[in-house]
């Protein structure tokens, strides 16, 4: 095929590249692929990972003790499964499952982890720390796709204050655990004023420190609770005078009604 003056040539210290298209319309074509097609071009020629050095990441550990970002692989149709190391990366795309596991102070892992996220189309979120800042989790939060999210960390603003159960809920409205959870008397009162796009099938509260209103607790679990749906709420040993008082008048409310019945409730 012979080039012409359109041609774009782009060097690199491999190889030189040659493509029958401007520039612009090679960048726009990078710049808007989708993981799938990325993949593909970087399975044709090794030339596109080095020009955008972008990483696809289906599925991710994150072990801060170990400082490494490492991919699960799946063998035997699925059956098997194994973690590879890829301590280089500059650039991230979150797409299918994410899991960070650490017990340090995640302030630590910035430049490590959460600089590195280039784009975020995760469906599964899971983390379990000892802490995690609310901008990190907003970070995480900008995927379309989450169906799962599972925080078992504490969570905190810029001020090091903890954050409330509901600015958590309406980030991630797909939450299924929150451990611990922190509750204010006016959490449910400010839900029930946020619109949930999908019912709730499933949601656990867990190693509840906090005063809430069960009364407004129960309204909004009555309003967003899908048919069939399972409830955990369980409060820390050295809570049991917070459990005395809230835990009786929740049950009582919930096992009274008559229009919604959950498939599963557990109260501790």
């Amino acid at each position: 095929m012979e080039l012409s003056k359109r041609n774009s040539t782009i060097a690199l210290p491999i190889e030189t590249q040659y493509f029958p298209f401007f520039p612009t319309f090679m960048k726009y074509i990078l710049q808007n692929a989708s993981p799938k097609l990325l993949l593909k071009f970087y399975q044709s020629c090794k030339y596109f990972y080095f020009k955008s050095k972008i990483t696809i990441a289906p599925n991710v550990w994150f072990d801060h003790e170990e400082k490494e970002i490492e991919f699960k692989f799946f063998v035997n149709n699925g059956k098997d499964f194994f973690y590879r190391a890829y301590p280089n990366i500059a650039k991230l795309w979150l797409c299918d499952v994410l899991k960070i596991y650490s017990f340090c102070d995640t302030r630590l892992i910035g430049n490590v982890f959460f600089n590195k996220v280039y784009r975020n189309n995760l469906k599964e979120l899971f983390i379990e720390t000892l802490f995690i800042s609310f901008k990190e989790l907003e970070i995480l939060s900008k995927s379309p796709n989450l169906t799962k999210v599972d925080l078992q960390t504490k969570i905190e603003n810029e001020n090091d204050e903890p954050v409330s159960i509901e600015e958590i809920m309406v980030l991630f409205p797909n939450i299924k655990n929150i451990c611990p959870a922190r509750f204010t008397l006016e959490s449910f009162e400010k839900l029930s004023k946020f619109k949930f796009l999908n019912k709730i099938n499933s949601l656990e509260f867990c190693i509840v420190k906090t005063e809430f209103d069960p009364i407004s607790m129960c309204k909004f679990l009555k309003e967003n609770f899908d048919d069939d749906a399972e409830f955990v709420i369980t409060f820390p040993v050295n809570s049991h005078h917070l459990r005395q008082q809230l835990l009786p008048r929740v049950e009582e409310i919930i096992n009274g009604w008559e229009t919604k019945k959950l498939k599963s409730a557990f109260y501790c």
